[in-house]
């Protein structure tokens, strides 16, 4: 039934449940397995005396937290016997770079994480497992 499974991933519990997910159903169906992460920029806020100083974190400490998280997923799936095909970390919008690799990829399935930010969060700010959903061309997994 599912030949090209893509699995998103951001390092969150959910996440880590929709890989084990994706491995499961990867090791039934013999498919392939790709894996895509996009690093988000988080920033630190510093207090300096009664004001508030933000630093980003430069592209390398991004970009190595992208590394990090991909290292554990992949040990991850190799943990639940499946070796993912291909591994990408992303430098966009993650729910667009998960759609793209699905179309490159021509997948049939896109297994995904959801955030649990709740109904009134969910309006407001998005949300990646929804965009997903919405706009895929493939049937979509969400793993809470």
């Amino acid at each position: 039934m599912f030949t090209t499974i893509v699995a998103a991933v951001d390092g969150s519990e959910p996440s880590k449940h929709a890989i084990k997910a994706a491995c499961d159903i990867a090791s039934h169906y013999g498919a392939e397995l790709h894996l895509v992460h996009t690093p988000q920029v988080d920033t630190t806020a510093v207090a300096v005396g009664a004001g508030t100083y933000v630093l980003e974190a430069s592209f390398e400490q991004i970009a190595e937290a992208g590394r990090t998280v991909m290292a554990e997923a992949k040990t991850a799936c190799e943990s639940y016997g499946t070796e993912p095909k291909s591994t990408y970390i992303g430098s966009g919008i993650p729910a667009d770079e998960v759609l793209s690799v699905a179309t490159a990829k021509d997948a049939d399935l896109i297994v995904c994480g959801r955030r649990g930010l709740g109904n009134l969060a969910a309006i407001f700010l998005g949300s990646t497992s929804s965009k997903i959903t919405h706009d895929a061309t493939c049937a979509v997994l969400t793993v809470k």
